[in-house]
């Protein structure tokens, strides 16, 4: 229907001859947004697959409609006839500042907002029910906000609608059946992050690329939404149920949902979760289901790369066509809360608990290494033994002292922000340091520190600079392990092409010795489709070479110390090193103008960048810990690989 026709039959009109211009545009603008209200309440007879629009309009958006343009109902109807053909299949516009007012003021008080949240679709969909063809129209409906970018935070209502032939409800993001969430394919428009809050796309984007970036934690991402997009002036915090503030877990279960929802897009897999408990232990599965994947199939940009920045092809002393590629493995000191028994790698419960739950009745034993007597009482950590309180007792002083309260406060100056308001931390600072007590013969107690290297998150563990530890001035005391706060994982651990393209990834619990590296080395590239590397660099490598020698899985490749490391950090006189680890033994190691031909620092640089992260890690569970972290590593690897297609360096998957 062209304007003119529109114009002639609104002017044939006698009411509505001398209806103005813009209110017929606004009016043919808004009606798209609106289709969803219109289409519900139509009695089952006439409802359609939403091609043709519905003989008269609900009593509510004649309401809005006829207060909002100062016309009567039944005007409001006799546009709808004449109009409704053209309103229902205009194009999706984005509303003006005077659209969203006229929803504020007349369409809230009759449930009608600018922002409605719907299920795609209008009849059932799941597999077996007969109930296919006939749309859905019992309906729950509901108050929830959407923080969207370019208008800030809005008023919706949320329509569910449920087949009573199945027992499914039927959600934006997602069906229900049994207590089952089956996210629909794809990524919606907004999404789900609380029991009354979506987060438009657009934004979840935004608070990635702020995480990925800039080291944004959750809190800060939040903090710069209500500053910088929310239009507080729009929707103040008590015009509507559940208010508008955005909290910080909002964020991380945007960042989570939108982030499993992509991989399971990648995988053409359908992300389900539980729809009882607690919203934020809703996607523990699931991320223990990514989490596990990657380890299994590792990193999916990462597995089958290769390109001219680390793998390359010569010719050997014997006239022979040989390829190469390498990877550089290194330790970055950061940690999070594990279980307090040497090595266990069993997750917490809680951040708050010192134990995991298989060794949960260690909370009631002694915090004395060596000690198994039974806790005095319920806020003790230790027995009853007079010396054992004393430790304790200085354990806490120190937690008190201002001193402490200064040296964590200079710390995270230095640091990025953390989430310290938000989440729940342990009651004692002393898990940032491992401590030992000594007793002199009079019974005086003495307490002794150094950083635990888990908390340190400052660089590379060789290269970490640490504050020269307490010494002890009072004697030969015999030194006292105690256990009152939480232990930490000991390092990350790193495997890196030359060209940057991260492979793996993995938690070191007791410490980052050859043995558990040359471990994580081989299940890394053992996984289905992995190219083992003909070069490992590792700073250590004189170390880990002698322990692998016996092992054929390690026959054909060369373990060489990283030029740095074996310029400044190894002596000359360690034959084995200068015989075995020597980069300038192997020809392919350097191009004909004599430089090396890999980038042996690549995973200190790496690795400088992955410990922006500490702050906002430190005080996460395993699950969420590697699920972020190899999620940034995966939209890293992404980057990389794009800069290297830019410099020419052909990114490419080998043939399997």
């Amino acid at each position: 229907m062209s304007i003119l026709v529109v114009l002639e039959a609104l002017g044939a009109n006698p009411q509505l001859k001398s209806i103005e211009f813009k209110t017929v545009s606004q009016y043919i603008r808004l009606i798209p947004h609106l289709k969803n209200i219109i289409s519900l309440p139509q009695p089952v007879n006439e409802s359609t697959d939403g091609d043709w629009p519905p003989l008269c309009l609900p009593p509510s958006i004649v309401k809005f409609f006829s207060q909002a343009f100062g016309l009567s109902c039944e005007d409001i109807q006799n546009i709808w006839d004449i109009l409704k053909e053209v309103t229902w299949e205009s194009e999706l516009v984005a509303l003006t500042p005077s659209d969203y007012m006229i929803f504020k003021l007349y369409g809230w008080d009759f449930g009608i907002t600018a922002v409605s949240i719907f299920p795609p679709s209008t009849v059932c969909r799941t597999h077996g029910c007969q109930n296919h063809d006939v749309p859905l129209k019992k309906e729950v409906a509901r108050r929830v906000v959407v923080y969207t970018l370019a208008t800030g935070v809005q008023p919706a209502w949320e329509a569910r609608l449920y087949c009573s032939k199945c027992n499914t409800s039927y959600h934006n993001n997602f069906s229900v059946h049994q207590e089952v969430q089956t996210y629909y394919p794809g990524i919606p428009t907004y999404v789900q992050v609380g029991n009354h809050q979506f987060v438009e796309r657009k934004v979840i984007d935004l608070w990635i690329a702020q995480m990925y970036q800039g080291w944004f934690s959750a809190s800060n991402s939040s903090k710069l939404y209500e500053m910088a997009f929310a239009d507080q002036e729009y929707l103040k915090q008590d015009e509507w149920q559940f208010g508008s503030k955005l909290s910080v877990e909002h964020v991380w279960d945007a960042f989570t949902v939108f982030s499993l929802l992509q991989s399971k897009e990648q995988y053409g897999e359908v992300l389900e979760a539980t729809h009882i408990g607690e919203q934020k232990d809703r996607f523990t599965e699931a991320m223990e289901e990514r989490n596990c994947k990657f380890i299994l199939e590792g990193q999916p940009e990462a597995v089958h790369h290769m390109c001219d920045g680390c793998f390359i092809t010569y010719v050997d002393d014997n006239g022979d066509n040989k390829t190469c590629q390498a990877i550089v493995g290194d330790g970055l000191s950061i940690g999070r809360p594990c279980c307090g028994v040497f090595r266990c790698i069993n997750p917490l419960q809680s951040n708050q608990h010192r134990f995991c739950k298989q060794h949960y009745a260690e909370h009631n034993v002694c915090a004395i290494v060596g000690c198994s007597d039974p806790i005095s009482d319920a806020k003790q950590k230790s027995c009853s033994n007079p010396v054992h309180q004393a430790m304790e007792k200085k354990n806490k002083e120190k937690g008190k002292a201002a001193f402490i309260l200064k040296e964590q406060y200079q710390k995270y100056q230095l640091q990025h922000p953390d989430e310290g308001s938000n989440l729940t931390t342990h009651d004692s600072t002393v898990d940032e340091h491992l401590e030992w007590f000594e007793v002199e013969s009079n019974g005086d107690v003495h307490i002794f520190n150094e950083p635990d290297p888990g908390t340190i998150g400052g660089g590379t563990l060789d290269d970490v600079e640490e504050p020269c530890p307490s010494k002890s001035v009072h004697g030969n005391g015999k030194p006292v392990k105690a256990c009152f706060g939480r232990r930490r994982t000991h390092n990350e651990q790193t495997l890196v092409h030359p060209c940057g393209v991260i492979f793996a990834r993995a938690t070191m619990f007791g410490a980052e010795t050859v043995s558990n590296f040359l471990v994580m080395l081989r299940n890394a590239f053992s996984v289905p489709g992995a190219r083992k590397p003909e070069h490992v660099f590792y700073d250590t490598n004189c170390d880990a070479r002698q322990q692998a020698e016996n092992d054929p899985w390690f026959k054909d490749i060369g373990m060489c110390v990283d030029v740095w490391h074996f310029l400044n950090k190894h002596k000359v006189t360690h034959e084995y090193c200068q015989k075995d680890c020597n980069p300038y033994m192997y020809k392919e190691l350097q191009d004909e103008n004599g430089q090396w031909t890999f980038n042996t620092s690549v995973a200190e640089q790496t690795n400088a960048w992955l410990q922006g992260y500490h702050s906002m890690c430190r005080e996460m569970l395993p699950a969420r810990f590697d699920f972020f972290l190899d999620e940034m590593i995966r939209l890293k690897n992404i980057e990389v690989i794009a800069k290297l297609a830019k410099r020419g360096k052909n990114p490419r998957e080998y043939d399997l």
